[in-house]
């Protein structure tokens, strides 16, 4: 743009041409085309009855869903059912969405049939609340067609094993007399007023009364197909209220959220009860400090309503909420429910033009290499050191599940294969409960048949596909063992109200790579004595550094040091400069530096292995060629690696459909979606396996598990077998191998 007082130098032809010689050159469209790098890979949902990703004994076992009572919360912190309380539960399931949810009833039990074979044992009901709504009726009048349909499934999933974890508010629209009876401009309607809901309904009785409304009208019916209310059913084992409604990050981003509360912070502040603890010199900082507490509070205080308002329906489901972000101040929330869950996404799409809308942006990073503190967006690139999930992993409570019904490694993010090991191996390491892939689909034709069009849909995503079973299958045996300690975090008001998104540093939250992590509210005494914790850290600079005998840490830099020194992480877990991590189990090691990390347990060794790089476990070895992949060797018949007789070998590189374009070769910019079939990226390695005594043979299966042809597997001089895997070889394409003596 031309100002006046702008002196603009004046580019003679040579001088412009030696400029333009050093801008570098337009980027290159990519289209992934079959060819000598990609090849067309068969893609199937189902699943071989009997083959290798025939999971289906972990989930029928337990069938029907609630078989054994209710879903309860342990005083240790974790799942049992009511009559079952000394037996353990983990879960590890799958999100449905949208158009996925309504089926006809011969769809609805195939689809049951084959998430439990896929080992799932829990499904999210998601994003199911606008299609239930009668179309142009008020938002709790439902739809009876398709709440039939949604009762058939949710029978099926019942029947096959699968529990049911659902929330109560997400996507559905408001008649235009309800957005005004709420206060607001009836024009405000769509994605916008779902969004100031979600910070209205703490604070509106009318938004309150809309939300009662709807999950009276669910919850109480009686569903056909199971002959009980949903309410009263024991297969539905959590409810979310309201779906990623931290009111404090919706008081910042909604103009019309700041005024409603401000007005009702003004009138609790006026209460005789509450002026005595307003300082009479209040500065404009203490004055934000104190609103913001009393929007922690406010969500307390109507969660409470919410939750008492559900068991007056009869429900025994156990109740949470606040399920997105990272702030300290949700701790004083969150110590209100029964479990803690919380959504983290690896490479989310970024929307350049049109929310929603192609192109979609992606940094395109390994979840893996280098770390950032915690101010840097998890879309960054930067934020890898295994950020998906260790950047949420400070939120649990101590004392209380905790619950992910939301991750994802989006595609088409080239690294996203780590997801198959890192999410099995640190929510084993953090001995959580339950993890929810979003999503398996979210179209009926998607959910029955796969496709190509949904950047989080695993039924359009071979990769995603094998690596979420195969975590499924690790979890729930429960192959990575938990971490031996348990390092707390003293939430206190001062450090958590002073910035509505105060995270939680950065020095603790990379401890979850070595040890168990959680966070309490209290001085660092209330929360020793609480948590039985082996330390105590706080934001209190001042806090001596620990020392043999001490149990109280500051965040200082050194804080991994220090923890080491006092014995409480073993010696050589964290390396001087922070880039090597070693769990105190011994099982895990992750390495920033070199984007590497392996596995090693006793039914499973898993490896993440940038080009050229070569890890060592204990019955295998492997060296990678020329294109990031990971390797996974995994016990199938519950014994150790040291005694199986039959395993499974996956290979998983990358896969995208055909004709995906890009913008240019570091595939950033996403244009257009491709079509099928999708196309399998060219990948190599060699294993080296030690195994037990036998005439071992080996397969290589297709997408459902089923296996194909022999593939060749040779005793080597050292007494090891080895295993060349290729992705793309002229035979045919295949990601996954069975092993058999």
């Amino acid at each position: 743009m031309f100002s006046p007082g702008r002196i603009v130098p004046i580019l003679f032809p040579a001088t412009l041409g030696a400029l333009l010689a050093t801008l570098p050159a337009p980027a290159s469209p990519l289209t992934i085309t079959a060819g000598s790098d990609w090849a067309p890979w068969e893609h199937s949902l189902e699943i071989e009855q009997g083959g290798v990703f025939d999971f289906s004994r972990y989930v029928t076992a337990d069938a029907p869903a609630g078989r054994q009572g209710p879903l309860i919360a342990t005083p240790d912190g974790h799942f049992a059912f009511a009559e079952a309380p000394a037996r353990r539960v983990r879960l590890w399931g799958v999100n449905l969405c949208f158009g996925a949810l309504y089926l006809e009833k011969d769809e609805a039990d195939r689809l049951a049939d084959r998430l439990a074979r896929s080992g799932y044992n829990t499904v999210r009901f998601h994003h199911y609340d606008g299609l239930l709504v009668r179309r142009g009726g008020k938002s709790w009048e439902l739809d009876p067609q398709k709440l039939d349909q949604l009762d058939y499934l949710f029978a099926a999933m019942k029947k096959r094993g699968l529990a049911i974890n659902i929330d109560l508010f997400s996507t559905r629209g408001f008649h235009p007399d309800e957005i005004t009876g709420f206060g607001i401009d009836a024009a405000k309607k769509g994605r916008r007023m779902k969004f100031i809901f979600k910070g209205l309904v703490h604070i509106s009785e009318p938004a309150f009364q809309s939300w009662a409304r709807f999950a009276r009208n669910l919850l109480s019916h009686k569903n056909p197909y199971t002959g009980l209310t949903w309410a009263e059913d024991p297969a539905l084992i959590g409810i979310c209220p309201v779906n990623e409604d931290s009111p404090y990050a919706r008081v910042a981003r909604e103009p019309d959220l700041r005024p409603r509360y401000e007005k009702a912070f003004a009138a609790w502040r006026s209460r005789p009860e509450n002026r005595k603890d307003i300082p009479a010199d209040e500065t404009g900082p203490q004055r934000e400090a104190a609103f913001n507490r009393f929007i922690f509070e406010e969500s307390i205080r109507s969660d409470a309503r919410m939750a008492a308002f559900l068991r007056s329906l009869g429900t025994r489901a156990l109740i949470t909420g606040s399920n997105h972000r990272a702030a300290q101040g949700l701790t004083y929330v969150r110590e209100h429910y029964d479990y803690v869950d919380n959504h983290q996404y690896w490479d989310h799409p970024q929307f350049p033009k049109t929310s929603w809308q192609l192109p979609f942006a992606y940094h395109q990073g390994s979840a893996i290499t280098g770390f950032a503190d915690s101010a840097t967006p998890p879309s960054d690139a930067s934020a890898g050191g295994a950020w998906v999930p260790l950047g949420i992993a400070p939120t649990r409570v101590a004392g209380k599940p905790f619950v992910m019904t939301e991750f994802n490694y989006v595609r088409p993010n080239r690294h996203r294969a780590e997801g198959g090991v890192i999410m099995p191996a640190l929510a084993g390491l953090q001995d959580w409960d339950a993890l929810y892939n979003f999503e398996y689909a979210m179209t009926r034709e998607d959910a029955l048949r796969g496709g190509i069009g949904n950047p989080f849909s695993l039924a359009c995503d071979p990769v995603g596909l094998i690596a979420d079973r195969l975590s499924a299958l690790l979890f729930l045996r429960g192959d990575i063992a938990p971490a031996r300690n348990l390092v707390a975090y003293a939430v206190q008001p001062d450090e958590a109200f002073a910035n509505r998104n105060q995270p939680f540093p950065d020095t603790f939250r990379r401890l979850g790579l070595v040890t168990r992590i959680a966070s309490r509210t209290g001085s660092p005494s209330d929360v020793l004595a609480a948590t039985r914790a082996n330390a105590v850290i706080t934001g209190d600079m001042q806090t001596a550094p620990g020392t043999p005998g001490r149990s109280f840490f500051s965040v200082m830099p050194g804080l991994a040091h220090n923890l080491q020194r006092a014995g409480i992480l073993p010696a050589g877990s964290v390396n001087a400069d922070a880039t090597r991590y070693r769990s105190d189990t011994g099982e895990i090691e992750l390495h920033t530096d070199t984007g590497t990390m392996k596995v090693v347990a006793p039914r499973a060794e898993l490896f993440v292995l940038p080009s050229s790089a070569r890890l060592e476990g204990k019955h295998a070895t492997v060296r990678n060629g020329d294109t990031f992949a990971t390797l996974s060797v995994i016990s199938l018949d519950d014994l150790p690696l040291a005694q199986t007789r039959r395993l499974l070998v996956a290979h998983l590189t990358d896969a995208l459909p055909s004709g995906m374009r890009f913008s240019g070769e570091d595939r950033t910019l996403m244009e257009t979606w491709g079509k099928l079939p999708h196309l399998a990226h060219r990948g190599s390695a060699s294993l080296d396996l030690i195994l037990p005594d036998g005439d071992w043979h080996a397969w290589t299966v297709d997408a459902t598990g089923k296996r194909v042809r022999e593939h060749p597997v040779a005793r080597t001089a050292s007494g090891a077998w080895k295993l060349d895997v290729s992705t793309v070889t002229p035979d045919g394409v295949q990601f996954v191998y069975e092993l058999v003596r």
